[in-house]
C-alpha cells in the first residue's frame, strides 16, 4: 500500500484508545492489555473489530507497551537478556496477528452482508521504553529493543511503523535508520506535548516539525496524548505544517480522579466538533488517545469519514525568525566569552529561616572581587532555604549578579517552570542546571524524588523558552562538570548533549591534584566549551580527611594531607588551605576560563584572601 498518496488523498480516521477503554470494560485490575496478547487475544480483537464497525480506517496494534519492563516485570530476575527480548518479539507478533484477523473477520461480514468493503491500513505501534534518568550506558540495549519491536511488525508484513507517544527524536532515529535499512515501511513519529506545547523533555512543536521536515527517515509526524482536542486545535493553529503528513490524535479531554482512578467524562459531541476543526487545518489522520472509545470514532466517521484534506491554514501565517540567542545584555557571558577570566562564588542558603551569615558572607564576597555568587539547590538531599529565591534576595539587597542552582530532584515540571518564570520576573538571567543528587538512603521512605527532568531535558526546556518567550532578554545556563567520572569520554559526550541543549558554561567539582589538572586539560582539547574551575579551600586536618573519604569523585593527593596537622589552631589550618587553593589556581591558570570559588562554612574571608594572592 502506498502511505504516502493514501494520507495526501483524504483525511482518514484512526481508532481511539486501547489501554483505557480495555480498563473502562474489564476493569481496571486487569492490568496491561498488552499481557492479553498471547493469554486472551479475543478481548483485544473485540476491541480492534468494534472500532472498524465504528468507521475506523487505521488500526493501531495492540503493542504500545510491549516492552521488557511491562511483560516480564514480574520474572526479569529468573530470565536472560535474549529470552526477554523474544518475550518481546513474540507479544509484537501476536497483537499483529490479532489485528489482522479483525481486519480479516470484519472484511468477511461486509462481504457477507452486502455492505461497503474498505481496506484497512494496520500500524505498528511503538511506544517508549522505561529508562533510568542520565544512564548513557542503556542506550545500545534500548535500540536494541526497540528494533525487536520494529522488526516483529515488520516480520508480520506491516508496512506502516507508528512511534506514539515520544518526547523526543533520540530514540526514534536510530531506528527509523535501521528501519530504512531493511524495509520501504511508511515511518510515523508522534509526540505527546502539553496545554503550552512542549514535551517532557523541553522540545517544542515547533522545532519537532522542523526535525521531521529535515529528516529523510520519518515519512510523517503526529502529536498524541497529554492534551485535549481544543488545546491541540490552538497549538496546531500556530504551527507551519509544511508539506509534512500529520496526524491529530488527543485525549478525549481531562480526566477527572475518582475514588484513585483516572475517569474521562463522555464528551464525545464536543470531541468531535473541536476535531473537525483540527481536520480543517490540512492535518491526514485524526483520531482518539485516552479516554475515547467507539463512540468517538463513530462520531467522527459519521461527520468527517473520506473528507477532502483541508487547506493548511499555517502556510500563510506569519513565521518567525529563527535567530541566533544574544546576550547583550548579560555581563557575565560577555565578559566569559571576551576571554576574560570571570571568578564566582558559592554560598550555601541556610538550613533555617536566618540568612544573617549568608548575607554577610555574600558582602565579604562582593568587596573581595567576586563578580557573581551562586547559590547551591539543597545539595546531598539535604533541606535548605530556596537557591532561587536567596539569589533574588541578595542580587536585591548587594546589586550583584547571582545565580541559583536548580536541582530536577525535587520539583515536577509545574514546579520547575514556575521557580524560572519567578525567578526571570525578579531579574535572575543565569542558572545553573543539575540533576541532583539522590535523597539520603534512610530518608528514601518518607522523601520522594520527582526527577521529571533531568539536566539535559531541563536545559532544552529552557532553550525554548529563550526562543519563544525571553527572546529579548533570555536566560544564560551551565551545567556540572564531573571531571572525576572513571569514564571521562563518556562524560565528554554528555557535555556535549548540554552544548547542543544550550548549555553556555560548565562549573566543577573541586579541584586538588596535578592528575585532576590534566583531566581539565584533556577534556578541553576535546570539546569547545567555557569550564569554570572549582576552588574549595580546606579549613582543617579533618575537612581534608573528609573530603578524601567521604565526598565521591573527589580527590585530595596525601601530599596535601600531610600540610596540615591536627593540632593546627583555626587561623593556622586556614592559612594553609589559602596557600594550597592559590597555588592551584595558579596550576590552573593556562587551562581555566574563570575560577568558581565553594565558600567552606560561609568563611568568605578565606575567598577574599585567595584573590588577593591571584
Amino acid at each position: 500500500m502506498d502511505f504516502q498518496t493514501l494520507f495526501r488523498s483524504q483525511c482518514l480516521i484512526t481508532d481511539g484508545a486501547m489501554g483505557t477503554y480495555y480498563s473502562e470494560i474489564y476493569g481496571k485490575e486487569s492490568g496491561s492489555p498488552e499481557n492479553d496478547n498471547l493469554t486472551d487475544p479475543q478481548k483485544i480483537e473485540d476491541i480492534h473489530r468494534e472500532y472498524i464497525k465504528a468507521g475506523a480506517d487505521i488500526l493501531r496494534t495492540n503493542s504500545f507497551a510491549s516492552n521488557i519492563h511491562t511483560l516480564c516485570a514480574g520474572n526479569a530476575g529468573s530470565m536472560t537478556r535474549e529470552e526477554q527480548l523474544q518475550t518481546v518479539y513474540e507479544n509484537v507478533a501476536a497483537a499483529c496477528r490479532i489485528a489482522q484477523s479483525a481486519a480479516e473477520q470484519e472484511l468477511t461480514c461486509a462481504k457477507e452482508e452486502g455492505k461497503e468493503i474498505k481496506e484497512i491500513c494496520i500500524a505498528g505501534d511503538i511506544g517508549p521504553v522505561p529508562e533510568k534518568r542520565g544512564a548513557e550506558e542503556q542506550d545500545e540495549e534500548l535500540v536494541e529493543e526497540y528494533k525487536v519491536m520494529a522488526k516483529a511488525h515488520l516480520d508480520a508484513g506491516l508496512k506502516l511503523i507508528w512511534f506514539e507517544t515520544f518526547s523526543d527524536f533520540e530514540r526514534i532515529l536510530p531506528v527509523a535508520e535501521w528501519i530504512r535499512s531493511v524495509s520501504d515501511a511508511f515511518i510515523m513519529a508522534s509526540f505527546s506535548v502539553n496545554v503550552f506545547g512542549y514535551t517532557k523533555t523541553g522540545l517544542g512543536m515547533r522545532e519537532l516539525l522542523k526535525t521531521a521536515k529535515e529528516s529523510n527517515l520519518i515519512d510523517g509526524i503526529g502529536f498524541n496524548c497529554g492534551i485535549g482536542p481544543s488545546h491541540l486545535g490552538k497549538l496546531l493553529k500556530r504551527q507551519d505544517l509544511g508539506n509534512l503528513i500529520v496526524a491529530a490524535v488527543p485525549n478525549a479531554g481531562y480526566a477527572d480522579r475518582i475514588e484513585n482512578r483516572m475517569v474521562y467524562r463522555d464528551n464525545s459531541g464536543y470531541f468531535c466538533e473541536a476535531m473537525e476543526e483540527i481536520a480543517g487545518l490540512g492535518v491526514n489522520l485524526i483520531g482518539g488517545c485516552c479516554g475515547t472509545n467507539p463512540s468517538y470514532i463513530r462520531k467522527l466517521a459519521q461527520t468527517m469519514g473520506h473528507r477532502s484534506l483541508g487547506r493548511r491554514l499555517a502556510d500563510a501565517p506569519e513565521k518567525r525568525r529563527e535567530s541566533e540567542i544574544r546576550y547583550d545584555n548579560n555581563l557575565f557571558i560577555r565578559k566569559l566569552y571576551s576571554g576574560e577570566k570571570v571568578v564566582i562564588a558559592e554560598l550555601d542558603p541556610p538550613f533555617d529561616g536566618n540568612d544573617r551569615k549568608m548575607m554577610e558572607a555574600a558582602e565579604v564576597l562582593k568587596r573581595a572581587g567576586v563578580e557573581m555568587i551562586t547559590f547551591s539547590d539543597s545539595p546531598m538531599g539535604k533541606m535548605r532555604a530556596s537557591a532561587a529565591m536567596s539569589a533574588v534576595k541578595v542580587a536585591g539587597r548587594l546589586q550583584i549578579e547571582t545565580m541559583p542552582h536548580m536541582a530536577c530532584r525535587d520539583r515536577n515540571v509545574i514546579g520547575i517552570g514556575a521557580e524560572i518564570l519567578g525567578a526571570y520576573m525578579n531579574g535572575i538571567r543565569n542558572f545553573l542546571f543539575v540533576t541532583g543528587d539522590p535523597v539520603p538512603a534512610g530518608e528514601r521512605g518518607n522523601i520522594t524524588s520527582v526527577y521529571d527532568y533531568h539536566s539535559v531535558t531541563l536545559m532544552n526546556y529552557v532553550r525554548q523558552l529563550n526562543r519563544e518567550h525571553f527572546a529579548e532578554d533570555p536566560v544564560a545556563y551551565g551545567g556540572a562538570l564531573n571531571y572525576g567520572r572513571k569514564n571521562i569520554d563518556a562524560e565528554i559526550k554528555r557535555m556535549q548533549k548540554k552544548c547542543e541543549a544550550g548549555a553556555a558554561f560548565f562549573l566543577t567539582q573541586p579541584i586538588y591534584s596535578d592528575e585532576d589538572i590534566e583531566r581539565i586539560r584533556y577534556i578541553k582539547s576535546r570539546i569547545d566549551t567555557k569550564i569554570i574551575c572549582g576552588i574549595m579551600p580546606l579549613v582543617s586536618y579533618r575537612n581534608a580527611l573528609f573530603m578524601k573519604n567521604e565526598i565521591t569523585g573527589i580527590h585530595v593527593p596525601d601530599e596535601i594531607i600531610t600540610q596540615y596537622d591536627k593540632n593546627m589552631s583555626r587561623e593556622e589550618a586556614q592559612g594553609v588551605g589559602v596557600q594550597i587553593a592559590a597555588e592551584i589556581v595558579e596550576k590552573l591558570a593556562d587551562i581555566a576560563d574563570g575560577y568558581y570559588f565553594m565558600v567552606p562554612f560561609n568563611r568568605a574571608g578565606m575567598i577574599a584572601e585567595i584573590m588577593e594572592k591571584m
